[in-house]
């Protein structure tokens, strides 16, 4: 089958998640994989932003994968990038479609380039399958922006051919949002077990980030969204025990105010900021976590997802705390799936008593990790979600 993906950010440089697996392992299962793209800004690159380039046998996470990757022209500099990309991916968009002959497009993107993916896609009686991840304009802090986006994304869940959403809560925003009933269905998100999985710890390291052995180690892994909850634990941290030390895996918006908040409380030693890490890399420092956590502020962005980073902690054999978002306690209920909650006002004082109950947190750990490894695996999905294509495609013949 040929397969066409539209995302609306940077491919290359973008931390590997969900497409990037899909698309890789589509293209081994036999496939053959186009991703368009929008360029990042960068502006030594300005010349060849203003042509159109294509990028072939790309791979970045299975090194047997080969797929197409082509990136419209656009100005690249920050702020102009994306303006410049919306006007120009539509011909780029359309000329993959015909010259490729392409048979199905799985949309990644609604601000950017959803609407003119739509058009042309269905102009040549293409199926479009919407990929609903989370609440997208509502990560715009800009309100005009904001509200111009939303009603973008409203447009393009009205009017694709299918919506696979990754919560029972999201189906319920795409309804909201304008889809018909009938073409929302639920699809999991997945973890790559290649890179996921449990490990020991490493002592290089442990002396390299100077933690000893009776220490105890928490871990989040994550874009930095003023909304993750970091903050909340640099403030409470008095609440620990001396010996706890948090390892923060990630970069984002607001890294660099956590960054000076972690400084001007001297807690260098024990809150150590890592910045973004190699995918391949992560699980080694994951081992290292007696408990590794999800503290999102609950509102209107969180309240209806599952963070990745669940399913990546549960691959590792760790056990999860996590505050109560309802499209994940939809899918991991109680201990037995490996995650337990807390409200955020009472987390840092939950987590430091959870953390003496060694016993306790082996346990939800192993049984998190059979639950991901049997219900979440990308090479299993990979297969699930081509088999939604091939109803996808029937059903657009059909009618």
């Amino acid at each position: 089958m040929k397969i066409l993906i539209v995302h609306e950010i940077e491919w290359v440089n973008k931390v590997s998640f969900e497409p990037h697996h899909l698309a890789e392992l589509l293209s081994i299962n036999g496939h053959e994989i186009f991703v368009v793209d929008c360029a990042a800004p960068n502006f030594k690159d300005l010349s060849k932003g203003i042509k159109t380039r294509k990028i072939t046998n790309y791979s970045k996470i299975y090194k047997d994968a080969k797929i197409t990757l082509i990136r419209p022209p656009s100005l690249l500099i920050k702020g102009f990038n994306r303006i410049t990309h919306f006007f120009s991916c539509k011909k780029v968009i359309e000329k993959t479609i015909k010259d490729e002959k392409i048979e199905i497009v799985l949309l990644y993107g609604s601000v950017t380039n959803g609407n003119q993916t739509i058009q042309v896609a269905h102009e040549n009686n293409i199926p479009v399958i919407y990929r609903l991840l989370d609440i997208s304009h509502a990560l715009i802090n800009i309100p005009m922006i904001s509200k111009l986006a939303k009603k973008n994304e409203s447009k393009v869940i009205s009017n694709v051919d299918k919506i696979l959403s990754t919560t029972k809560d999201l189906n319920h925003y795409a309804i909201e949002m304008g889809a018909k009933k009938e073409k929302v269905e639920m699809f999991p998100l997945g973890v790559n077990f290649t890179d996921f999985k449990p490990m020991e710890k490493s002592q290089k390291i442990m002396e390299e980030l100077n933690i000893i052995e009776n220490d105890k180690v928490i871990i989040f892994i994550g874009t930095i969204y003023t909304f993750a909850g970091i903050e909340l634990l640099i403030k409470k941290y008095y609440l620990f025990e001396k010996n706890i030390k948090i390892i923060i895996i990630g970069d984002g918006p607001d890294f660099d105010r956590i960054k000076i908040l972690v400084k001007s409380k001297k807690l260098e030693k024990n809150i150590i900021l890592l910045g973004f890490l190699p995918q391949k890399d992560i699980a080694k420092y994951i081992a290292l976590a007696d408990i590794c956590i999800n503290p999102f502020e609950v509102n209107y962005i969180t309240n209806r997802i599952l963070p990745t980073k669940i399913l990546e902690y549960l691959a590792c054999q760790k056990p999860v705390l996590s505050t109560p978002l309802n499209g994940t306690i939809e899918l991991f209920p109680d201990k037995k799936y490996g995650v337990i909650y807390s409200k955020q006002e009472n987390f840092v004082k939950d987590l430091s008593q959870i953390l003496n109950d060694k016993e306790n947190l082996e346990k939800l750990g192993n049984d998190g990790y059979l639950h991901v490894k049997n219900n979440y695996d990308w090479k299993h999905l990979s297969l699930k979600i081509f088999e939604i294509f091939e109803k996808t495609i029937n059903e657009k013949s059909d009618r």
